[in-house]
């Protein structure tokens, strides 16, 4: 192999002829200032990965492929995506690391890098991680996940909290080792979504406080207390907070610092935090290690231990605290909730000693109270409450289940009344309206930890809660649509394509699915036999009879067939029969083309108004992703070119696979008009041979058929071998039937089976065992079979005449989410509408921009729009008397800062092709 340095300094001798001496000195010129250049960068891990397992074309992965197997690989693909002859791509690996290197003429390189670059960003999954906290990853996991989910659904990407088993030789809960987000996608969403992110845990507060103490046994004592406490707040609906404490349990610790309790609590403001670290506070402050005389602390051990009137367990059950008595040091532990509870519990104990009768009777009990008015009933009985701590209560307002109140039983049970009387009166009052706002609309007031939300609640006196949160969605519901849109596009007639991601068996609000099947309609494995056991036996039925009405012969590839739905929630389910990938070179593209054409004919046969559909033949069958993405949304638009007035409408591109999303995703935008199908009858022409057999092989359940691609490769080589009785070379891919995994097979036939054929011609005219095919990795045999067809099956595209392709726009896609307005009256509930609304116009703004883009302007327009969409704008574009390209951006502050951002990086990448084109030769037009 020639080294790719020498290749690199290698010259050429050009020569020039013309009429013109002029011309020839021009040419001469240009062809001086022409340069070449080269190209490198390093593959990642995620990248590698993807592009091997490509190449694999369903097949499993090799784990120990040559490293010149894998230069191969890699160089095949990125060829495949750079679609320029005159390049040369250079694999090599060293040092544990994967290089490539692009050399060509300047355009060349810049525009296949460019390229190849920017769709493996856009395809490629890849992860980034978000360094936080261990308490912070617990208040993600406990109180932020529909947050996380949301914001991961709203950037297309997957955000997993992480955090490390915890270490069995610690007790430390404020362990905060190597804890992260998870941001799992491709680069390009990444790169969006991230800042989101990062903006949203900076706007929480993360809060650490210490509480000196007297010792460290002291500190341990009040730590355990305090957890007690936390766990009621991390339970609690009323506080979105938690909170964790830190031991100090090494010697090396305790010796660098004084004694204290440590806690960290993060909650979505800086006001809930310090509320929380309020009530730690009161923990500590009722820990009372009291000293009482020697004579108080004799006659309560008498009391309490000895003659047990009343006991020491009853006395603690009273009060619900561990009282203990420390005989050492003749000292009274008193671990309260607080320093009112503390000095009430002394009181007691000083009556005890004292041999008062009229000792402190003290209740605790809990008043039940509903979430959605809890801050109407708290606001109303806050003078009851601050008339009754001067009368020693203790409260607490955090129960998930209402309100506690421990205090003398007088005073409790006169208090309790009051407060039923409240929350009766409150419930009559209470109103609730219905706010409908965009998904963007929403983000805003969700903005700086729900900042805009918490002022307008306080201004009106009203709850505001998301209706999405609090109805969660049952888990009973199987059917559940988790499936997000990542973009979506329509054309002048309103026909419409979205791509989403999630599983196509949940798929909702659409009449039919499609399946990726196989031609005799077994359901193998994967996507089809994940349809085939959620449908049921019924779905399985009518295969049976399709094929059987078929002859008894495998659909033939580019076709589809419809059969029921069974128990899945649609009006039918479209099969799809899809081409396996053999490298190109056996009409798979239109093949594939006609496939999906072929499902979307039968929609709208149906009047089906929407469908969903998966990449076809991209998994199992290893069509090349970009190429399979392509040819399906190229289907899908010629199928509404075709089809101006269809019942069809909305045609759903919907995968589980990160990859085909993003690349239908990255597909869906193109401008696909002038690769019409008039200019490319590479995917809308193709002609098959005519089957004339059917062939079988021998499994254990009985005969199973081969589809028509595998059968035409079987009968050629059967014919060959018939005629000259060479022995068969042929091999086959197929995949397994059990697990949709693509298997060798070699097919060797009978030795003697030409003479066979010339002792009895009619041999061939009914079931004849011909051979059989021997799986490559294990060398296990089965029977082929081959059958003569009556009639021979033709399979062609002839008399398809499609119509010119529609330019398609990228719509945005906004979702409604429902909100409701709770307070005591209509005025508060119409005026917290009204604030609303007023903030979301109020953070709605215009600015303009221009950019120094003045040649092929249309096209420029159309990649901005597109870049203003996805950040959820609109834009106007404006005359510049500069010649420069003005516009005018309108929305969220935050939205045009990343439109900005983005619609500069793309002019920046203009200019700089613009600038290396300038250096190039023209090739003119008459040299072809």
């Amino acid at each position: 192999m020639m080294n790719f340095n020498d290749r690199a300094e290698q010259s050429i001798e050009v020569s020039l002829c013309s009429d013109s001496e002029a011309s020839l000195s021009k040419a001469l010129a240009e062809l001086q200032s022409y340069s070449f250049k080269i190209e490198s960068w390093t593959l990642t891990e995620d990248e590698l990965t993807f592009i091997l397992k490509q190449q694999q074309r369903g097949r499993p992965m090799q784990n120990n492929m040559p490293i010149r197997e894998r230069c191969i690989q890699i160089n095949v693909y990125l060829h495949h995506l750079a679609q320029n002859p005159f390049l040369h791509i250079y694999i090599y690996y060293t040092r544990g690391m994967w290089h490539v290197k692009v050399s060509g003429f300047t355009s060349d390189v810049h525009s296949a890098v460019s390229k190849i670059r920017s769709y493996l960003n856009d395809v490629v999954d890849t992860e980034v991680q978000i360094p936080i906290s261990g308490v912070m990853a617990f208040f993600l996991r406990r109180k932020a996940s529909a947050d996380i989910n949301r914001l991961g659904n709203l950037h297309n990407i997957k955000i997993i909290t992480f955090s490390p088993p915890r270490r069995a030789n610690t007790t430390n809960e404020h362990d905060n080792d190597n804890h992260c987000l998870k941001l799992i996608g491709s680069v390009s969403r990444i790169d969006l979504g991230h800042t989101a992110i990062q903006n949203f845990l900076e706007n929480l507060s993360e809060k650490e406080q210490d509480f000196p103490c007297a010792t460290w046994d002291i500190s341990k004592n009040i730590s355990a207390n305090i957890i007690t406490c936390l766990k009621k707040i991390h339970d609690s609906d009323d506080y979105e907070a938690v909170g964790m404490v830190k031991f100090y349990n090494s010697a090396i610790e305790r010796r660098q610092t004084t004694p204290k309790v440590t806690i960290t609590v993060v909650a979505f403001n800086k006001e809930t935090a310090d509320d929380v670290i309020q009530q730690c506070k009161h923990f500590v402050e009722g820990y009372d290690v009291w000293k009482p005389s020697l004579e108080e602390y004799r006659a309560l051990y008498n009391i309490l231990l000895v003659e047990k009137r009343p006991n020491i367990s009853r006395f603690q059950q009273e009060w619900g605290i561990n009282v203990q008595l420390e005989n050492e040091t003749n000292t009274i532990i008193i671990p309260a909730r607080s320093r009112i509870v503390a000095d009430e519990i002394k009181e007691a104990l000083q009556n005890l000693a004292a041999g008062k009768a009229n000792r402190i009777a003290s209740i605790t009990i809990t008043i039940p109270i509903q979430f959605n008015i809890r801050r109407f009933v708290y606001q109303a009985i806050q003078p009851l409450l601050e008339e009754v701590k001067t009368k020693r209560v203790y409260i607490d307002s955090k129960d998930r289940n209402g309100l506690t109140l421990h205090g003398r039983s007088e005073v409790i049970n006169s208090v309790q009344e009051k407060i039923k009387i409240i929350i009766n009166d409150i419930n009559q009052k209470i109103v609730t309206s219905h706010l409908t706002l965009t998904s963007i609309e929403s983000e805003l007031i969700r903005a700086n930890s729900y900042q805009v939300l918490t002022r307008i609640e306080r201004e009106t006196n009203t709850i505001i809660r998301d209706v999405r949160i609090d109805a969660k969605v049952s888990k009973l519901d199987k059917n559940d649509d988790t499936s997000s849109t990542i973009t979506c596009v329509k054309n002048s007639r309103d026909q419409t394509i979205l791509v989403k991601k999630g599983d196509i068996i949940k798929a909702k609000d659409v009449d039919a699915i499609v399946n990726a099947a196989n031609g005799p309609l077994n359901h193998a494995g994967c996507l089809d036999k994940a349809i085939s056991d959620a449908a049921g036996p019924a779905l399985d039925q009518e295969c049976k009879q399709l094929i059987a009405t078929n002859g008894g012969v495998a659909i033939s590839t580019g076709k589809a067939v419809k059969t029921t739905a069974g128990r899945l929630p649609y009006k039918s389910v479209i099969h799809a029969i899809g081409p396996q990938y053999f490298g190109g070179n056996q009409q798979e593209r239109p093949l594939l083309f006609f496939s999906v054409l072929s499902s979307l004919r039968i929609a709208e046969q149906e009047g089906y108004n929407s469908i969903a559909l998966p990449a076809i033949s991209a998994s199992t069958y290893g069509f090349p992703l970009q190429d399979c993405t392509n040819i399906v949304i190229r289907a899908v638009k010629q199928f509404f070119a075709d089809f101006p007035k269809s019942h069809l409408r909305k045609v759903i591109l919907l995968d589980n696979d990160d990859a085909a999303c993003n690349s239908f995703a990255r597909e869906v935008g193109k401008d696909h008009t002038n690769t019409a199908a008039g200019n490319d009858e590479d995917i809308t022409k193709y002609d098959l041979p005519p089957l004339t057999a059917k062939w079988c092989w021998q499994d254990d359940g009985g005969e199973k058929m081969s589809d028509d691609s595998q059968t035409r490769q079987i009968e050629a080589a059967f014919q060959h071998c018939l005629q000259t009785s060479i022995p068969s070379t042929l091999k086959i891919n197929p995949d397994n039937l059990t697990s949709a995994t693509i298997v060798c097979y070699s097919i060797h036939f009978h030795p003697n089976l030409r003479q066979l054929w010339i002792a009895d011609p009619n041999v061939l005219n009914g079931r004849f065992v011909c051979g059989y095919q021997m799986r490559e990795s294990t060398a296990y045999k089965r029977y082929i079979i081959r059958y003569p067809l009556v009639s021979p099956v033709h399979n062609t595209s002839d008399g398809y005449r499609p119509k010119p392709l529609d330019t398609y726009h990228l719509k945005m896609q906004s979702k409604e989410e429902d909100w409701n307005i709770i307070s005591i009256n209509n005025t508060a509930v119409k005026q917290a509408e009204i604030a609303i609304r007023k903030a979301i116009v109020s953070a709605t703004i215009s600015e303009p921009f221009s950019v120094n883009l003045k040649e092929d302007i249309d096209a420029h327009k159309t990649a901005i729009t597109t870049i203003a969409i996805q950040q959820f704008i609109h834009i106007d574009f404006q005359q510049d008397s500069t010649g420069n390209l003005s516009l005018i951006l309108k929305g969220f502050q935050q939205n045009i800062l990343q439109a900005k951002l983005q619609i500069s990086l793309y002019v920046q990448d203009i200019l700089r092709m613009e600038a290396d084109k300038d250096d190039e030769l023209d090739i003119p037009r008459q040299w072809g």
